[in-house]
């Protein structure tokens, strides 16, 4: 199949990129801290502020604010602003693949720039709309919008939008086959944005020159370019970035035929997904290419699956190209399968798309794929006749490919040279952050100096007075002192607990792990198959409860430390709850468990995400560790009053001894014992569960008899909207 590579438009706005490029995760958070003291329009202007930040990092988030600007905006007449809220909604569910839909939002925001006559709002709407119809496969309205695009930057003097405006017009060049046409364009685009200091937007030119490489099977350098790529995106939160390259490295190990490697990027993507807001889009392109791998090793059965989840999605949003990769994996199933009929059908409707929007590479795979079905239906005239197609448009091809191999040599050069330019650029904005840094000292030292010129003169004037205040302090100074004492001796009973830990709970199960790793490699003729596959199962559960034990251990150290970060946010609790039940399904199914839960999709609260995941995790592992054989699990929320809601854990399990029950949640007293299939713990969970509950504002509580059961019941704030 044709490989579903990659190439970003530059969609976000002018406003939300700094002169060098800095993490975005840092303006976010100060926006997010000045929310609960503003109202009227400074709330509505840092709603819109917010919205834009946050569309490298979870475009979600970018439709979610401005939807809030909008709602307070929508009475006034404001009109400058309802037209920058409807091009951030718009932009946002295009970059979420919500194409049809954000059209609709981005169409009313370029009427209304219109009207106001801001060429900054019309550009804005032009290049959104070019992504649109970009994805939806009708690159030359694309090609025409961005020349609009760049006639009105030029035209108003917005020397930044006409080199966006190019760096689009090179990645569209690139996805219809004329990559050295897009390489000429994204170079243009590099030159300024290196120069301007905008180091987020060169990272994403950097990936669609990686796109080309990768096009003309240079591997090894389209990686290079790939990974330096993936270290921007890193350093400047965008989490949109991350996603997009994990993809088009993955597609280079399919490639490459290291299968393996493929797959771990590719899984990578849905780890990202689980941690933040990726739209089913961009997961539907790495299903995509975790079908086609699956179909290359021989698991058709995985490779149906994950291309029809990707297909449903890319029908939804009316993603051609994405359709018809999905579909060409389908069809091979099919032949795989014997089922020829259907394996027409499917190859017909791809060359009809393919052939509409002019993608070669999809077209060439078409014929080829037909041709092998007829031949196995036995009509040779017609599978002949399609792989003559298949030649002829791979040789015009070929041709095409040299031509685009020689401007490729011409523009080498200028891209060597803009690596070395990126580098001198961060180089300087590193040397400009240091003065910045050493102004900031100039002037903390100037003020001390002031301060105690005036504290030498106050001390002149009154000996009696500045006694006292000497006293005061040196009072202060041993009531810190002894503070700092007791510190360090909870530090070091906190240092005791940890070392215990490791020497006991950490340091039997890596030993047993590494005896019987090292009887596998030294004798393996000892082990029969059935055997070995035994010993492999108990060492993952083993390898999975000793991370457990030890996320646990290293949350726990940081609770010790005080340097655990709270920062609470809404929360759709039936998510969290869904998503661990998935996590825990292997260990439920061993032992014949049943994990149920009633929580529904409306319930919000208002706490830190990692923190509740890390409750439930902790509970609801439990449970299954103390339930034994058809057993149950019931997870279930109820509403305690206007403010709180109540989360409970109830097991079916052995219950715990009323003198045991006063032991649990201490933290002087680590509780451990082992589970109903002799699982181990550390006795640290349900520490942290307490310690994360009460800084959520809430309490932790547990109901249990010896041989009916526990039930864990913790309480979290509701959500409540802001007012303005």
């Amino acid at each position: 199949m044709r490989r579903l590579v990659i190439t970003i438009l530059v969609l976000a706005l002018f406003s939300m990129v700094s002169a060098h490029g800095q993490n975005k995760t840092s303006e976010i958070d100060s926006l997010l801290a000045l929310l609960p003291g503003l109202e009227g329009v400074k709330l509505i202007d840092a709603y819109l502020d917010l919205s834009e930040n946050y569309l490298y990092v979870t475009p979600v988030k970018t439709i979610e604010y401005a939807e809030r600007a909008m709602k307070l905006v929508a009475a006034t007449e404001w009109s400058d602003r309802i037209c920058h809220a409807n091009l951030l909604i718009g932009t946002g569910l295009i970059s979420t693949g919500e194409f049809a839909q954000g059209e609709k939002y981005v169409v009313q925001g370029l009427a209304q720039a219109r009207q106001l006559n801001n060429a900054r709002y019309i550009s804005i709407g032009l290049s959104a709309l070019a992504a649109y119809h970009m994805n939806t496969g009708n690159y030359d309205k694309a090609l025409e919008l961005l020349e609009e695009t760049r006639r009105e930057a030029t035209n108003a003097g917005l020397a930044d939008w006409d080199a966006r405006a190019k760096l689009n017009i090179g990645s569209i060049l690139t996805n219809k086959g004329d990559r050295a046409g897009g390489l000429r364009y994204m170079t243009d685009a590099l030159r300024y944005f290196e120069a301007s200091g905008n180091s987020i937007i060169a990272s994403r030119i950097m990936n669609n020159i990686a796109v080309n490489y990768h096009s003309w099977n240079d591997y090894d350098l389209a990686l290079e370019y790939y990974r330096k790529t993936l270290q921007a995106y890193e350093l400047n939160g965008d989490i949109l970035g991350k996603v997009v390259v994990l993809n088009n490295i993955g597609e280079i190990y399919k490639d490459k035929e290291q299968y393996e490697m493929a797959l771990q990027y590719f899984n990578q993507i849905f780890g990202l997904a689980e941690k933040h807001q990726v739209s089913d889009f961009y997961l539907a392109i790495g299903w995509v290419g975790l079908a086609e791998t699956y179909m290359k090793i021989g698991n058709d059965k995985l490779a149906r699956q994950y291309a029809q989840q990707a297909l449903e999605v890319f029908e939804q949003t009316n993603m051609q190209e994405g359709e018809i990769n999905a579909n060409l994996i389908l069809a091979q199933v099919n032949l795989n399968e014997g089922k020829l009929h259907l394996a027409t059908q499917l190859v017909d409707e791809c060359l009809d798309q393919s052939t509409t929007i002019e993608l070669k590479e999809l077209t060439i795979k078409g014929y080829l794929l037909k041709s092998e079905i007829l031949e196995k239906s036995r009509n040779y005239q017609e599978s002949l006749a399609n792989y003559k197609k298949y030649v002829e448009i791979t040789d015009s091809l070929y041709e095409e490919k040299q031509l685009h191999q020689l401007a490729l040599h011409r523009a080498e050069m200028d891209i060597s040279e803009k690596e070395n330019e990126i580098g001198l650029l961060q180089k300087n904005n590193e040397i400009k952050d240091l003065q910045l840094v050493k102004q900031k000292n100039q002037s903390r030292t100037m003020i001390i100096t002031i301060a105690l010129l005036v504290v030498v003169v106050a001390l002149s004037l009154s000996y009696n007075k500045a006694r006292k205040k000497a006293n005061d302090l040196l009072h202060k100074k041993n009531k810190q002192i002894l503070e700092q004492h007791e510190e360090l001796i909870r530090v070091n009973q906190t240092k005791d607990k940890f070392l215990s830990i490791i020497g006991h709970d950490l340091r039997n199960p890596i030993g047993a792990f590494k005896d019987v790793v090292s009887q596998l490699a030294e004798f393996p003729e000892m082990f029969t198959e059935e055997l070995r596959n035994q010993i492999l199962t108990e060492l993952r559960d083993e390898a999975e409860n000793t991370y457990f034990l030890l996320d646990n251990l290293l949350l726990w150290a940081k609770t010790q430390k005080n340097s655990i970060q709270f920062k609470p946010d809404k929360l759709k609790l039936n998510l969290v709850v869904k998503n661990n039940i998935i996590l825990h399904t292997r260990l439920a199914e061993r032992k014949n468990i049943k994990l149920k839960t009633n929580i529904a999709p409306d319930v919000l609260v208002y706490a830190d995400h990692n923190m509740v995941d890390l409750i439930i995790r902790n509970l609801l592992s439990n449970a299954i560790k103390f339930t034994p054989e058809n057993g149950k699990v019931r997870l279930k929320v109820r509403e305690v009053d206007d403010n709180k809601y109540e989360v409970s854990v109830k097991d079916t399990g052995v219950g715990i001894d009323e003198k045991d029950l006063s032991r649990l949640f201490d933290e002087n007293d680590h509780l451990s014992t082992y589970g109903t299939d002799n699982e181990k713990g550390s006795g640290l969970g349900l520490i942290l569960c307490r310690e994360f509950v009460e800084m959520n504002g809430g309490t932790i509580c547990v109901d249990s008899k010896p041989g009916q059961g526990s039930t864990f019941s913790f309480t979290l704030n509701k959500y409540r909207p802001q007012k303005v």
